[in-house]
């Protein structure tokens, strides 16, 4: 008993991407978020802070705070 309790305890608060409860879904999005901050620093010349500061600038004008 005590042993498959933290056995799950373990799950839980293991390694999030490599344990089973991961989300690769979740993962897969983080991925692509950060492939996009990567190009358009690239394309705009500009640091991945300085695009992350003006998307987020922009979500807050939307509403998505």
């Amino acid at each position: 008993e005590k042993h498959r309790r933290d056995k799950s305890i373990l799950d839980v608060e293991g390694n999030y991407l490599t344990s089973e409860k991961s989300n690769i879904g979740f993962v897969r999005f983080i991925a692509m978020v950060s492939n996009c901050i990567e190009y358009l620093s690239h394309k705009y010349g500009l640091s991945s802070y300085e695009v992350i500061k003006e998307c987020s600038k922009e979500l807050i004008k939307k509403g998505f705070s």
